[in-house]
């Protein structure tokens, strides 16, 4: 009955990668099987397998490799993945997590936890091709793929590691559900983050149609000691995002803005997150901002891989710099919508970066002075 799925085995154990096949032979799936990573990749390409069973610890290329890989190829990166392991450790669970596996078998397991396992993914799975289908006609477009890549993968970490806390959580010390629930809340806090970023996009895409619905954007002003807010959240994306809450040095003065609390937070966090994002643990960043004059400039200030920029012009939505040499995650229009939040408060942006030296923008509003 399970003929129209198919299911690739990745494991090096000879006598476990056999007995794998014939039982899910035996149980009406089509099986194909690999014994190394490097392998199993093509045959997952040629196969399109509908899941993915795959050893952690293999010789040529380890289990991480061939999912980090298989998230990263259009035509199979939706795949359920399921680990199989000699051992659960806390760093592995972490790191598969974050990469997008959906489940863990612990070796030696039973036939009945490996079909169980097996037909929970196909369902789940299933499920969302379904819905998916209903709608792909209206939605099949390059910025579409972009979205669904962006928030398919925090997705994946969310729902995988509930599901490993609600079906095997007794098979976890202390320490790993903590860093389960850590892995969670990081692709919880991708997932809103990009949300609210495409929100944001619609509104300014609709206020440039509709040119009555711009003074939402630019009638606003930020008194108070709005800094230390800032500063708040600026840690937390340091600390829970990026686990580099050490690397970040922040000197904000809390002057009043001509801008509103919410677009000017909007512009801080999102040049901070792309400072950490195209930097390394232990390259600083730094954020600054001071009254000169009449205005209050603000500094993001970053050691890292840096873009070629020839002007602003460049800066359009769903587009990300460097993409063809580096993986990265986003949309693609975090620094589209600080432009235009700066443009709609009458500020000026600048961005001065280099390749492998760094990147240093410069954002200059309006201000009450000190």
């Amino acid at each position: 009955m399970n003929t129209r799925f198919k299911i690739l085995v990745i494991e090096d154990e000879d006598n476990i990668r056999e007995n794998i096949q014939e039982l899910l032979e035996a149980k009406g799936y089509t099986v194909r099987s690999a014994p190394n990573g490097k392998q199993g990749i093509l045959e997952a390409i040629d196969f399109r397998p509908h899941l993915i069973l795959c050893d952690i610890m293999m010789p040529k290329m380890d289990g991480f490799k061939v999912l980090e890989y298989i998230r990263k190829t259009s035509i199979v990166q939706n795949t359920p993945f399921i680990f199989l392991t000699a051992k659960i450790d806390r760093s592995d669970v972490r790191q598969g997590m974050e990469l997008g596996a959906d489940d863990y078998l612990t070796k030696p397991f039973s036939s009945k936890d490996l079909i169980s396992a097996i037909e929970a993914r196909l369902k789940k799975h299933q499920k969302i091709i379904d819905e998916y289908s209903k709608v792909k006609h209206e939605l099949d477009t390059t910025v579409f793929a972009t979205y669904y890549h962006e928030f398919n993968t925090p997705l994946h970490g969310i729902i995988g590691g509930l599901n490993l806390l609600l079906n095997a959580r007794t098979s976890f010390n202390d320490d790993q559900v903590q860093e389960l629930l850590y892995s969670i809340l990081k692709s919880g806090l991708r997932l809103n983050h990009s949300l609210a970023n495409l929100m944001l996009f619609e509104e300014i895409r609709r206020a440039e149609v509709h040119t009555e619905l711009l003074s939402m954007f630019n009638s606003g002003s930020t008194s108070g000691n709005w800094a230390t807010r800032i500063q708040t959240e600026l840690e937390t994306l340091a600390n829970e995002i990026y686990n580099r809450k050490e690397d970040l040095i922040f000197d904000m003065q809390s002057v009043d803005v001509h801008i509103s609390p919410e677009y000017l937070l909007r512009i801080i966090v999102e040049l901070t997150d792309n400072a950490f994002k195209f930097s390394t643990k232990g390259q600083k960043v730094i954020v600054s901002g001071k009254a000169v004059d009449e205005n209050y400039v603000i500094e993001i200030k970053d050691k890292g891989k840096g873009f070629a920029l020839t002007d602003n012009n460049d800066i359009i939505p769903f587009k990300q710099f460097n993409r063809s040499k580096f993986e990265q995650q986003g949309l693609g229009i975090g620094l589209y919508l600080v432009k235009k939040l700066v443009e709609l408060n009458s500020g000026d942006l600048k961005i001065n970066s280099k390749e492998n030296e760094g990147t240093t923008v410069t954002v200059t509003l309006s201000s009450f002075g000190i």
